[in-house]
């Protein structure tokens, strides 16, 4: 059966209503730097426009900057809810374009290095509200942490952003590595992101490949490339996303494009199901006991 989108996200209304899929994506990357945050909000201001109603979890949860991108300011965060002084769906805060948010803190040393029970905390808490929503996407810390692989492994779909620097490609292999050997995925899609063309995107992921095919049992999709742009880091000084903010720009043309790849090959990355599954894996993996 066609999955029958929910009304744009602007017009979004935290309620019961289930979706009949939600879609879990999370974003990782081998290193800082890469635009990985700037990547996540802007594709989901782009589903939003679309007509998708979108929730950002910010999973890099000691070191959060999503707010920061978008020009708000939480009052209260993640650090609550483990804190028992918050429900999830109280800290939730909307965004540009009406995507909602779930905020993290900065600078809580902890929060970098949770237990698994207050993973399971958190986790229980966005099942309450993510199946409301077209889109889950989650913007994890960079590297090989715990959380990051914790978060990365068991969300439905895997989007690795680069760019062209030996050191991003180094570093996302070794994400790759660990997700491969040790989660058992079998599948990711690497986005290019701040280069020149769409030909410098493909020379870096032509390189990844390389090395991914040769040694590892699983494959890796080209997703497109995100041109560098001026517009991104005035973006950035006005804590305002590109996108809305220079809606013309090849930078916000290039994160419509994605967005519109990702959205049009729903059906053929439900592999690992929608955000029920999602959880289940969670909750019964044995990777996750620690």
């Amino acid at each position: 059966m066609i999955k029958k989108y929910g009304t744009n996200s602007r017009n979004h209304e935290s309620n019961n209503i289930m979706k009949e899929c939600t879609r879990v994506v999370s974003f990782t990357s081998g290193k800082g730097g890469v635009g990985k945050s700037n990547t996540v909000l802007n594709t989901a201001i782009s589903l939003a426009d679309m007509g998708r109603s979108v929730l950002i979890l910010d999973a890099d949860l000691g070191l959060a900057n999503i707010d920061v991108l978008c020009g708000v300011t939480p009052k209260r965060s993640i650090k609550e809810v483990l804190e028992g002084k918050a429900a999830l769906k109280d800290i939730i805060v909307e965004g540009p374009m009406g995507i909602s948010l779930i905020p993290a803190s900065s600078g809580v040393e902890y929060l970098a290095r949770l237990t698994h029970s207050q993973r399971l905390t958190i986790l229980n808490e966005v099942e309450s509200v993510a199946a409301q929503y077209d889109y889950l996407l989650i913007d994890t810390a960079a590297g090989i942490g715990t959380d990051v692989l914790f978060f990365n492994a068991a969300a439905s779909e895997i989007v690795c952003v680069i760019n062209g620097e030996p050191t991003s490609l180094t570093d996302s292999y070794a994400v790759i590595k660990v997700l491969t050997q040790n989660y058992g995925e079998k599948k990711i899609s690497v986005l290019a992101n701040n280069v020149q063309n769409d030909a410098e995107g493909r020379r870096a992921f032509n390189r990844l490949a390389q090395v991914t095919t040769r040694f590892l049992p699983t494959k890796i999709s080209y997703a497109g490339a995100i041109p560098s742009d001026i517009s991104v880091s005035e973006a950035v000084k006005q804590q305002s996303p590109v996108s809305t903010l220079f809606p013309s720009s090849s930078v916000a043309r290039g994160f419509r494009a994605f967005a519109r790849k990702l959205d049009e090959e729903f059906y053929e990355h439900r592999v690992k199901g929608g955000v029920q599954f999602f959880f289940q894996q969670l909750l019964e993996g044995e990777v996750f006991s620690g």
